[in-house]
């Protein structure tokens, strides 16, 4: 290293707000942890009541929901991707705002079976129109049968 370097690397160590940050980075990587126990607890009373109850607690998938959306802007943070601090020195996060679309549920309501997203639509190469995945079987349907004879 030259001494150029080395004299920038003082000046960062003295930096106050390198130390601030890196104090938070501490208290997060606490927080991720418990986070992560909680969340995993949330796993394994989730597969339980279903195993006893064949449904889905609302509450605990709400929580689980919620806590996931926590870690994420908990790691975020960590990341070096946000300046904004996660909770508690920020409103807890809400899923459905987060951009990923974490937090919307697969199902319409707790306890029914996936029904997944919709079709997204898919090019139709000949025009450059779109068609939803079901327009689409229709106008190849030889390309519907060899997915079904490769999922066989």
């Amino acid at each position: 290293m030259t001494h150029q370097e080395d004299h920038h690397i003082a000046q960062n160590l003295k930096n106050p707000t390198f130390w601030k940050r890196f104090l938070f980075m501490m208290l997060f990587v606490v927080a991720y942890t418990f986070a992560e126990f909680a969340v995993w607890a949330a796993i394994i009373f989730l597969i339980f009541y279903n195993l006893f109850t064949g449904g889905s607690n609302e509450r605990a998938v709400t929580f689980g929901r919620q806590a996931s959306a926590y870690i994420y802007h908990l790691l975020l943070y960590l990341t070096y991707n946000t300046e904004e601090r996660p909770f508690p020195f920020s409103d807890w996060p809400k899923p459905e705002s987060m951009p990923t679309g974490l937090g919307r549920p697969l199902t319409s309501k707790p306890g029914e079976p996936a029904t997944g997203n919709p079709p997204s639509p898919s090019a139709d190469p000949a025009g450059g129109t779109t068609q939803s995945a079901p327009e689409a079987a229709k106008a190849n349907p030889t390309s519907s049968s060899e997915e079904a004879s490769q999922a066989e």
